[in-house]
Formats: C-alpha cells, structure tokens, sequence
C-alpha cells in the first residue's frame, strides 16, 4: 500500500509539472507582438520542425506525427558527455538503462517498463540510418550496442517508441533507435582532438563534406581512439577507429537521388563486469553504498596486467592464449539508397546494406563471494585447504581476505555476423478534397548470420581494483588445484555453456500502411506480416576431460556434446492503429495501440527446444515469438514563453507481454549453474516527458520516464516489481552563453530505486556533469568536459548480495564511471 500510495504521489507530481509547464506559456503569450511571435516561431522550428525519417510516414514533422519520437542532435550528446553508448540512450524519453557497462556495449536495454528478463536488447532495434546494424537486439554475448559507434559522421540520433517501431522494421516492437548520418547538405567540417586529463584518453573526431557539384554530395566521417580509459587498467583497453563516408547524386527533378554509404571499423573497448561495495542491508534494501576498500569501482576495475591474457582451450581442442581485450569488432558495411519520386505522387524507396562483422567478447566476470566459501570446498576432486597468490608482488604468499572474486574469465569468439539486408518501399499519395490519403507497401528481408564460441573458463582471482593478482588454491597436501587461477576450461556455467554454433536466420516481411491526413486530424494504420526462417546447427558441451598445465590437471569442456539442427520456420503479425488530432499549429494530440512481435533467436538454442529434424518441439513453439501489446496517448506543445519559446511532450503508456527464454546466468536461474528457462508475463503503466526551453542565451532541456513495471512468474498468481527497471529514470542538460565566444553548461542524469533478480533494493541517485566552449576564433575552439561532477557512487546496476549475515555487507553491482574530465580543441573549416 505504501508503495502504492508513493507512485500515485509521483505520477500526480509528474503531471502537475507537466501542466504547469504546457500552460505557463499559454499566459505569458497574450503580451507578446506578433513580430516577436514570428521570430521566434523561427526559432522553435528547429525543434518540432525536424522530419521525422524514423519509423513513420515519410514527410511528417515531429509535431504532425502521432508516435512518440525524439532527436538528439551531435551537440547534445557532445555536452552530455555519456560514458557509454548506452548512456547517449538514457537523452531518449522510454528507453531505461543503466549506461554503466563501458564504452565496449553489453548493455541491458530496457523501454517503457519491459524489463531485460535475460540480456541485451530484446526489444529494441538499433539501427544506422534506417536500416538494422543486427537483426536481434539480444545475441548471446554480441548485443546491438556492440556495433554502433556515435561519433562525427553521426548528425543525430533519433528516438522511436512503440507503435510503428513494430511495424516499420521487424524485432523492435518497443523501440528503434536509429543514428542517422549526415550527407553534407552543408558544406565544411572539424577535426576535434580530445584528451582525458587525470586519465590516459586520446581521440580524434573528425568529419568533412559539402558538394562536389550542382547535383552530387559528399560526406566523411570518423574518429580514432587510444589509451588505458578513465578506469586505469595497466594497459591499452581501448584501441579503436571507424570512418563512414557517403556520396549522393540527385537526378535532374532535384528530390530524386541514389546514395552510397560505406563504413569500416576496427574497435576494441573495455566492458565493465561491476565492481564491489559497502552497504547497511535491512529488509532488502540496500542503504549507506560506498566502495568497497581497495577497489572504487568510480576509478578502478576488474582488469589488471596480471590477467590481460589468459589461456583458453579453443574450439580445436588446443592450448591457445588470448588477450583480455574487452569487446571488439571488426566491420565493412557498403551500403546503398535510391529515393525516386515519379509522377502521379508515387515514391520509391530502396535501402541496401551488406555487412562482413567479427569480433570477440573477453573480458573479467567480477562476483564477490566469500573467501570462507572456497575453503574447504571440493574443487577438481580435492578439498581446498589453502588459496596463494598465483602472480604478482605477492605471489606464492597466502591469500587471507575475507572475500575474493570468483567469477569466469570469458572468452567468446565471434566468428561472423554479418548480413544482408533490403527494405523496398513504394507509397502513393491520393488527393482528396479534405485532405491526402496515402498507401505504402513495402518488403523487408535480412539475412543474419550468427557463428560463435564460447570459452568460460572457471577462474579465481584477488577482490583488488589495483591490479589484482589472480589466485591459486592447493590441497592439504599442498598439490596445486588451478593453474594460474584457472579451475577449469570452458566449465565455469556447465556443459550449457561450452558452445560452438553457426546459425543463419532470415527475415522476410512484407507491410502495408495507410493514412489520412487533414489540416485538423490524421489517421493511420499499419500490419507487419514476419516470417523468420532459422537454419544452421548448434553444440553443447560434452563429457569432460584433463588438460595438464604446468604439471596440474585442469578439467576441461568441448562443445562436442548434443547437437541441435535447426530447420524450421515461424511466421507472426505485428499491427498499430493511431490517431493525431491538431488543435492548432503549436499543439497536437495522438492516441496509438499497437501489438508487436520479435522473434527468439540463438537464445533458443541448447535448451531443449529443438526436435531431432530440426523443427520446434512445443515448448519452442511458445517461446518462438514474445508479443507486446501497448496503448499511448499523447500531448505535444510548443510555444512562447516570456522572451523566449519552448517544447513539450507527454506521453501516458500502458504496456504488456510475455516472455519465455532461456538464461544461462547461475544469478538469474536461483543460483544454479547449468542454466534455466525464465517464464514471465510483465505489464507496465507508466508516462514519457520530453521538454526544452530557451530564453535568449539560456538552453534547457530534459526528459523523464516514469514506469510501474510488474512481473508475474511462472506458477505464481502474485504479480511483484518488475527488476532491474526504475521507477523514474530522468536527464536534464542546461547550457548558457556567459560572453558572446563562451558558453558553460550542466547536466544531471538520476533514477529512483530499483530492485535487483533477488528483490533486493537499491537507492535511487544522481550524478551531475557539466562542459563548457570557449571559441577563441571562428574556426578554433576550446572545450572541457566534466563527467560525474561530484564523484558520485552512483551504483546503476544490480548485482548481487555476497553475505547477508555481518553489517555492512559486501555487494557487487555497477557503478557510473565516477569523476573525468576531458579536454578538446577543435579546428572547424
């Protein structure tokens, strides 16, 4: 009842706010010449005005659209500063998450209150310039957010919630976030050098274009990274480069035009795994965090130059060392795009891309668990009795804190995820005498390719966030149980989790969509008809054998286990209906219900799901296909206030859907290894604000997400907080012009308490930034950026409880990156 009563007071604020603010403007308005009206209308039309190209009808500006859609342009997120890919995410009003995993990806990408049951991105589709960087948002250790760099080729980032997400483009019936680049409509370009200071950082952004003639453009873009990052790892973490370039000619009618798009990138960055803290625990709620002492998870991580290689046992059966280089890729896109617009207002629209993309994901697990729990436990056959150093400044000594970490070094080879993908599109206008009716039809198909490894190899290690060693456990006896820290190879999560696959999925579907539109209302409707073909084969892991290093038997897995192939096909539908009513040129209202399918991928293999031919047996059939059903109704307004103008957006959502998958986590499966199969249904209300404002030097904009989101699990008839999914997750970004050549700007990004797998709550918190720009001429510039102003621990992530009997206990979770600052000059020409 209390927490009921709380998140009524908190939606009540929400709205109050947001009234107030939709109808201060409607007063201050009354005072103001139509001369100054005017030329601020000018002003506010670079916001509402912008065209939406993102899952909508082509030709709409944000205010005439009837979806939710935002647009982050490059400057905002440049003074945003986020710390991660997935934190640029957290300037887009419905998507929800935590931005902590680093700049390499893994992310849990959560949308309006449909939380991650596993991992990844389920609901969410990402894409670069509209069509999909991969098909699912969820790939066993390869993520979307792996393979989208924002950097200065990129114009803006575009934001669509719901609705058309579903319909528009196949697996993204929550949200498609689509990084849209710029083509060189206007002619120059900068070269921005950037250097953390306090941390070793150095990057280059860079980007030029204009045009080559009366009807050709061009575009280049790119940026090229270094250094050890703002948690010190002892060596180079982040080595990375991309550059994206595009040439477009336009046909002799001047709207009519091919383009070809290229892009290659070659990127290695760290993944965060979490790090240790201090906390006072008291009926599940966490209270009081702070780091844990000798590893500040604001400064330091689980990397450490004792363990920047390791050894694995490949897929061949060999001794092979890998580096501990976080997540990588390598990717060439060529792409291409023909827009044409005939007579008889009939357009055509063809996007193109072919991919060739590897990569890995290596990286540090990070658990605290208790020191006491190795000791006297049976590892390898034998009893533990002591635990030493393996390497280090105090290697061979005994190892005697408390706790210790206890979580797999993992090493996952991304052979090949590469695609192909078309998206045909033909639209017809009508003209009738109260307004247009337009049909468009279309064809999607994309191949998508997923081949992989996995090594996890079962590994101990110090709890240090300076450097630390790895650890070795021996006998009563004194005989050696781990070589270097490893206990085991590829053995860490059970014979589940020794893979070794090559899948291949196809996605074709053909849509419709029809609209009316009028000077007062439109309406529109599209359906999505899927049909996903899986094929290819899958391995688990087999019986276990020893592989002798340095003289100690290591017991190790191949994936040369149960084989599944697969050979079967799943067609569904996707629709959304809506509405926009104009009450006038400034305001508009929009109402939406959609239901929206995605597709189960490689999640579904090794879970028992498969029949011998390759069909689906009747578990995999229910799990093929997750549904969300939503319905939205929306306000949007811009307007004067005072000197100055303003937009505003808000946006009441009511969702649900079922989920059944696979997880491979002992966290997620109660603690047991070996993995389990999640059954839920999730249901979410909640709302969507997105405001700006400007009053003449002065900027403001913010956005906020409020969720009451609720899950149901299998055999329970008691519905319970949905984890990992905040109540409020908001951001907020103000900028200033102090002189004429200076501008200085803050930022907060915060989020109320969530709960983590276990229940367990965690505190809400807020971290604060702030940048400022000197511009010394008009073509050279100073910049300093400031991340985490404060040093907050600010601990986002959920993670889990090591011992719940002394006070304060030790947890493990992920905490923002704490204080880094970052310089940069920029020569523009």
């Amino acid at each position: 009842m209390f927490k009921q009563q709380k998140l009524s007071l908190a939606v009540k604020q929400v709205l109050f706010a947001s009234t107030l603010l939709a109808s201060a403007p409607l007063i201050a308005q009354t005072s103001e010449t139509a001369e100054e009206q005017t030329e601020q209308k000018s002003e506010q039309n670079k916001g509402f005005e912008t065209i939406v190209v993102t899952g909508s009808v082509a030709g709409r500006t944000q205010i005439e659209s009837a979806v939710s859609v935002t647009s982050v342009d490059s400057d905002m997120i440049k003074q945003f500063q986020p710390s991660s890919e997935a934190e640029v995410f957290r300037m887009i009003p419905g998507i929800q998450v935590a931005g902590t995993a680093g700049p390499g990806g893994n992310s849990n990408i959560a949308v309006r209150g449909l939380p991650v049951a596993t991992g990844g991105s389920p609901f969410v589709q990402i894409q670069e310039d509209g069509l999909p960087t991969v098909l699912f948002g969820d790939m066993n250790f390869g993520n979307n957010d792996y393979w989208t760099r924002f950097d200065a080729s990129v114009d803006r980032v575009e934001g669509v919630r719901g609705g058309t997400a579903g319909t528009f483009t196949s697996q993204a019936p929550g949200a498609i976030i689509n990084y849209i680049s710029n083509f060189g409509e206007v002619e120059g370009g900068f070269v921005r050098l950037s250097s953390g200071l306090g941390h070793d950082e150095k990057r280059v952004d860079f980007r030029y274009g204009g045009s080559a003639s009366d009807s050709v453009l061009y575009h280049v873009g790119g940026y090229v990274k270094n250094g050890k990052g703002p948690l010190d790892t002892g060596f180079n973490v982040s080595e990375s480069a991309q550059i994206k370039g595009n040439l477009t000619k336009f046909f002799e009618d001047d709207v009519s035009y091919i383009r070809f798009l290229v892009k290659v990138a070659d990127t290695q960055e760290p993944n965060y795994t979490g790090a240790p803290a201090l906390a006072n625990y008291d009926g599940k709620r966490f209270s009081n965090i702070k780091p844990y002492p000798g590893f500040d998870g604001r400064k330091q991580s689980a990397y450490s130059i004792h363990n920047q290689d390791f050894l694995i046992v490949n897929r061949e059966g060999d001794l092979e060392r890998v580096e501990m280089s976080g997540i990588t890729t390598k990717s060439l896109a060529i792409g291409n795009e023909l827009h044409v617009e005939f007579e008889d207002d009939i357009t055509l629209d063809n996007k193109a891309r072919w991919t060739s993309m590897s990569g890995s994901f290596t990286s540090p697990f990070l658990n605290a668990a208790t020191t006491s729990s190795v000791l006297g436990s049976q590892v390898n056959g034998a009893t533990v009795a002591a635990i030493r150093y393996a390497n280090g400044p105090s290697a061979g000594q005994l190892y005697q804190s408390d706790f210790l970490n206890n979580n797999t070094n993992v090493h996952t080879n991304i052979r090949d995820v590469g695609s192909f993908v078309n998206d045909l599109t033909i639209s017809k206008e009508f003209f009738v005498d109260s307004g247009s009716f337009s049909v468009r039809g279309g064809y999607f198909f994309m191949n998508q390719n997923i081949a992989a490894d996995w090594h996890t190899n079962r590994t101990f290690s110090e709890l240090s966030g300076n450097n630390p060693a790895m650890l070795d456990l021996f006998d009563d006896e004194g005989n050696k149980l781990t070589a270097n820290g490893i206990a085991g190879f590829n053995n860490n999560w059970g014979d589940c989790c020794s893979r070794d696959y090559d899948l291949s999925y196809t996605n074709t579907a053909p849509y419709l969509a029809l609209d009316y539109d009028t000077d007062l209302f439109t309406v529109d409707g599209s359906v999505r008809r899927e049909t996903v073909d899986a094929s290819g084969w899958a391995f688990a892991g087999g019986s276990e054998f020893n592989t002798i290093v340095g003289g100690v038997a290591i017991p190790t897995m191949l994936a040369n286990g149960n084989r599944e192939s697969l050979d079967y096909s799943v067609s569904y539908t996707s629709w959304t209906v809506g509405g926009l009513y104009k009450l006038n040129s400034d305001t508009s209202l929009f109402t939406r219900a959609s239901k929206g399918g995605r597709f189960n991928g490689d999640r579904q293999i090794v879970s028992g799901k498969i029949n011998a031919d390759g069909s689906l047996n009747q578990a995999g059939q229910t799990a093929a296909v997750d549904f969300v059903n939503q319905y939205e109704i929306g306000l949007k307004r811009r307007g004067s206030i005072f000197d100055g103008f303003y937009t505003f957006e808000v946006t009441l959502l009511k969702g649900d859907f079922k989920q059944s998958t696979y997880e491979l986590s002992a966290t997620q499966c109660g603690g047991v290894a070996g993995g389990c199969i999640i059954d839920a249904e999730y249901k979410s209300t909640g709302a969507e604000i997105l405001g700006t404002v400007r009053f003449g030097d002065f900027s403001m904009v913010g956005n906020a997400t409020y969720s009451d989101a609720e899950k149901l699990s299998a055999g329970s008839s008691n519905w319970t907080r949905a984890d990992g999914i905040p109540d409020l997750i908001y951001t907020l970004s103000g900028n200033y012009y102090l002189l004429d050549n200076l501008i200085v700007g803050a930022n907060v990004t915060g989020q109320t308490t969530a709960i983590d797998s276990a229940g367990n709550e965690y505190p809400a918190a807020m971290t604060f930034g702030a940048n400022a720009r000197y511009t010394m001429s008009e073509r050279l510039e100073f910049g300093l950026q400031v991340y985490n102003l404060t040093d907050k621990f600010d601990l986002r992530g959920n993670g889990a409880l090591a011992n719940s009997a002394v006070n304060p206990t030790v947890i493990s979770g992920n905490p923002a990156i704490g204080r880094t600052v970052t310089a940069s000059v920029t020569v523009n020409f």
